[in-house]
């Protein structure tokens, strides 16, 4: 019986199409997927692709060694400071609209990171990609969410988009190392040009979000930025023109001030970017101080290890982002194998024996020393990609289970933003202390090793003790 034959019967029903998804449909949210996990990759790529390419760099546009600290920071400063806002941006102006906007972004300040003709000009390209960067993070995130309203087939495509961002981070320092050698560092970023049109161009096919009425905290943005770029810029600056400077005192105090306005601003504003009343939670400090540690160890080591390799042993940039292969494949092998262990025991022990395990691959570097044997100093970071691997998960999953389900976007861009920045301090201080004016090469790599030791260490210890089993309901207040 069809509904244009209603009340009439026959023997035998005709055969009918059954109502489903149209023709086409299934490849068009296929293709939507794709993009969505692809815009993903490309702004993980081009956290870890650069590393490699710092000497070219340097040498080509004749950059000091802080010129180069701002190549790597610029980037992951912009990314981490606008990642606060950019999730009620994708609400306010759509999804669709603002990874759209984000890739073509991205694409451009890509081409003009290639052309630049200064270092100067390319820290500035550099920052508007990380700008990028955070608009598209959050909103390829919402992309699936609003395209995909099965929660198994959410779940499954949710999957993938994590590990292209893994893959993503294994594979940037060689495809630096790649590119750098046979085509020169500006192709490591011309490669993101057709790769994020190609994307813009597959977004086509996904359905325009609808914009929501939500409210933005300009004024705890303006203060983030200035406290996070502040206080980078004084440190950096510190090796080149002493601690004395005005170039270092200055922007220190107005990072100090843009922190305290930033603290009033959330504690009085009726929507605020970041809930300080969560920072009373022992679950949630935590497991912000680990994606601060993790990432602070993890870029800190590729920035100095970069340097090492190629200035110091004369290696090429594909060999120097060859050596870094088994450290980043462990990375993304151990984040498989943290859902399974946190499943079983919960997440406390994954995440502090994660911490502590990468903690001793940066003891093994502090006893290696930069002039120890090559293959001593490469084991010695092992630990330090597996570590990162298995602490991962169930720091998001005991940061989940700590907090009301709506706040659960706004909470995981904070963890993301925190990350971030966790990475551009580990460049800049572990840049600090390998300068001519700090320690020098060898003394600084161990100094940097013990900073990122003894900062795993801690936040693995906060891990043990405040996050109690697979149960982080029993959560109770700081102090």
């Amino acid at each position: 019986m069809t509904s244009g034959s209603l009340g009439q019967e026959t023997a035998a029903p005709p055969k009918v199409a059954m109502p489903g998804p149209a023709p086409g449909t299934a490849r068009r949210t296929g293709v939507v997927i794709l993009a969505s996990c692809l815009g993903f990759f490309l702004i993980n790529l081009d956290a870890t692709i650069v590393n490699v390419a710092l000497p070219a760099i340097g040498l080509r546009l004749h950059a000091s060694l802080s010129d180069l600290q701002w190549v790597v920071a610029g980037y992951t400063l912009a990314f981490a400071g606008l990642l606060l806002s950019a999730g009620t941006i994708s609400d306010r102006i759509g999804a669709t609209r603002l990874f759209g906007y984000g890739l073509l972004a991205f694409s451009v300040a890509s081409a003009a990171c290639g052309f630049a003709p200064s270092v100067a000009f390319l820290v500035v390209a550099r920052v508007l990609q990380g700008a990028a960067a955070a608009a598209v993070l959050p909103s390829s995130l919402a992309l699936l969410r609003q395209l995909l309203p099965d929660p198994a087939a959410r779940t499954k495509a949710l999957a993938i988009w994590a590990a292209g961002g893994g893959a993503a981070l294994s594979a940037g320092p060689i495809a630096g190392g790649f590119l750098t050698s046979l085509l020169g560092w500006q192709a490591i970023f011309f490669v993101n040009v057709p790769f994020g049109l190609l994307t813009v161009a597959g977004l086509s096919r996904a359905p325009r979000s609808v914009p929501q009425c939500t409210s933005f905290d300009l004024a705890g943005q303006v203060a983030a930025v200035v406290a996070l770029t502040g206080f980078t810029f004084a440190v950096i600056e510190i090796a080149p023109r002493g601690v004395r400077s005005p170039m270092v005192l200055v922007p220190l105090i107005v990072s100090v001030a843009a922190l305290l306005w930033f603290l009033r601003v959330e504690s009085t504003v009726r929507a605020p970017m970041v809930d300080l009343r969560e920072l009373r939670s022992r679950v949630f400090v935590s497991c912000l101080a680990t994606g601060f540690a993790l990432n602070f160890s993890f870029y800190g080591i590729l920035f100095v290890f970069s340097l090492v390799f190629q200035e110091d042993r004369g290696w090429s940039p594909i060999r120097t982002g060859l050596s870094f292969l088994p450290m980043t494949v462990l990375v993304l092998a151990s984040n498989i194998l943290a859902g399974r262990l946190t499943r079983l025991v919960g997440p406390r022990y994954p995440m502090a024996c994660a911490q502590l395990l990468s903690a001793c691959g940066f003891m093994g570097i502090l006893a290696v020393g930069s002039h120890g044997p090559t293959w001593l100093l490469l084991l010695a970071t092992l630990p330090i990609g597996i570590g990162g691997g298995l602490a991962s998960p169930p720091m998001m999953t005991a940061l989940l289970e700590s907090i009301p389900s709506e706040r659960a976007g706004v909470v995981s861009g904070l963890l993301s933003s925190c990350r971030q920045a966790g990475g551009a301090l580990g460049v800049t201080l572990f840049g600090l202390l390998i300068s001519s004016t700090g320690f020098g090469m060898a003394t600084g790599l161990r100094f940097s090793a013990v900073a990122a030791g003894a900062l795993l260490i801690a936040a693995g210890t906060a891990s043990f003790l405040w996050i109690r089993g697979a149960d982080t309901a029993s959560d109770g207040p700081l102090g």
